[in-house]
């Protein structure tokens, strides 16, 4: 079962600056394995879903030549973004430990030993990476349907952030499929994806889809962000179905197909709108705000001030690449901001009318929360999970990795927001609590018979959020 409540937002500048808590080994070795085997309990909620789903995976291996199962080599993928391990070289070296092992089976008799990870390299190669990754979409579709992330709805709907990020670049030519442009003589590959995230006003962030750029046939036009919009988002509406969304974007995507591939999937939508961009929807903006100036608020949002205005019913025709028109109702709601002797004003293009009562929530919980996307993207390269590392150069094992690396990532969001790990992670942070459970994980800490005892007792897994 999953229980929410609403926790306090964690601020890493004020974590306590002080010296470890503990007197002696022993009251140590408790704390750890109280930790430990909170992190056990909540991989026990999580993993046998992702293990039965592992197991319907093809083995495209011969039978006579497989030494260990599919599962346990994902779940040895699993591990080495979970305990954040920069390349397959370190995992290797470290999760190959006899104690390690150990402690793995004394929780999951399916894992039948150790594996080379270079086994699970060439194994990515030939498993479709989009397997992979709908095993990630349909464990949070579960949640969803599920109704167990309700703390996640705004306005009655869950938010949806999409934003481009580059993976990584290159100077040679390592795929056909890779991106490439030219500068001072020079041509670099690089791989660029869209990421869809669902996004909360508490600042959580669950990855959700992943949709790479990639070429096709080289004498055509290159895939860009906005192409790859239009394929996230059928594959986006075939996975949550008729779940209620609210779409978040940056400035590139209010325009007519984007806008109305939203409306066709019932989807509403606050996108970034640039004073630059849409110009007669802005025209007919300001009309309406000269001429209906009470359609207004001032809102205190913590030490800044915000003055809202908005204007609703507006009409823009756009026409299509087979030269036909569209016709969409459109709604522009403005803030202009100050805190000290700052100043910025934010502009977005809406699906629904904005009123006095819903503006501070469209915009403050929804909108700017579209932020926890580009915060998620530095978290996965900045601290520990190693984006832009490929860990393979072979296109489809390259994205079978990326799509385990997010399912790694939602797996520790999910443990670390256990009420059992919320004090902790509370204490140490989030990248503090990771490091303080591999330690112990990998180390001689555990007393692996409670842990055994652990698994005969039904798992539960209990968040705060």
């Amino acid at each position: 079962m999953i229980t929410m409540r609403n926790p306090e937002a964690i601020n890493p500048t004020t974590l306590p600056n002080r010296k470890s808590p503990w007197k002696t080994v022993e009251e140590e070795q408790a704390a750890r394995q109280l930790t430990a085997e909170a992190q056990i309990n909540a991989w026990r909620a999580i993993l046998p879903g992702l293990l039965e789903k592992f197991a319907r995976l093809k083995d495209p291996r011969r039978p006579g030549s497989i030494r260990h199962k599919l599962t346990v080599l994902m779940v040895y993928g699993l591990l080495l973004f979970i305990f954040q391990y920069a390349s397959r070289r370190a995992a290797n070296r470290e999760l190959s430990c006899p104690a390690v092992l150990d402690t793995l089976r004394s929780v999951f008799p399916e894992v039948d030993g150790t594996p080379h990870l270079d086994t699970l390299a060439r194994l990515l190669e030939r498993i479709p990476a989009a397997q992979i990754e709908n095993i990630l979409g349909t464990t949070v579709r579960k949640l969803l349907r599920r109704k167990k992330l309700q703390a996640l709805l705004v306005e009655k709907r869950y938010v949806v952030a999409v934003d481009g990020t580059q993976k990584f670049a290159r100077t040679v030519p390592f795929a056909p499929e890779a991106l490439h442009r030219k500068s001072d003589e020079q041509t670099s590959y690089f791989v660029y994806l869209l990421e869809a995230a669902l996004v909360g006003p508490q600042g959580l962030v669950i990855p959700l889809l992943a949709e790479f750029c990639e070429n096709q046939d080289a004498q055509k036009k290159q895939d860009c962000e906005l192409k790859a919009f239009y394929r996230l988002a059928a594959r986006l509406k075939e996975l949550l179905g008729k779940l209620p969304l609210l779409i978040v974007a940056d400035g590139l995507y209010p325009n007519g197909p984007v806008m109305q591939i939203c409306r066709q999937n019932k989807w509403d939508f606050m996108i970034v709108l640039p004073a630059n961009c849409l110009q007669s929807v802005w025209e007919d903006a300001l009309g309406i705000h000269r001429l209906e100036p009470e359609q207004s608020r001032t809102h205190q949002w913590g030490d800044r001030t915000q003055d809202f205005w908005w204007a609703n019913d507006i009409v823009y025709v756009w026409r299509d690449a087979q030269n036909q028109h569209h016709r969409l109702v459109l709604h522009v709601v403005v803030c202009n901001e100050t805190w000290g002797e700052n100043e910025a004003t934010w502009a977005w293009v809406s699906g629904t009318p904005i009123t006095r009562k819903n503006v501070t929530n469209r915009c403050n919980r929804a909108a700017r929360h579209r932020w926890g996307i580009e915060e998620n993207f530095l978290t996965e390269k900045r601290h520990g999970y190693n984006y832009e590392h490929p860990f393979s150069y072979n296109w489809n094992a390259l994205k079978g990795w990326h799509a385990l690396m997010r399912l790694a990532h939602l797996i520790n969001i999910l443990t670390l927001h256990t009420v059992a790990l919320w004090e902790t992670v509370q204490t140490l942070g989030m990248r503090g609590t990771l490091r303080f459970l591999w330690q112990t994980f990998t180390g001689n800490w555990l007393d692996l018979s409670r842990l055994k005892r652990l698994c005969n007792k039904p798992a539960q897994l209990r968040l705060v959020i």
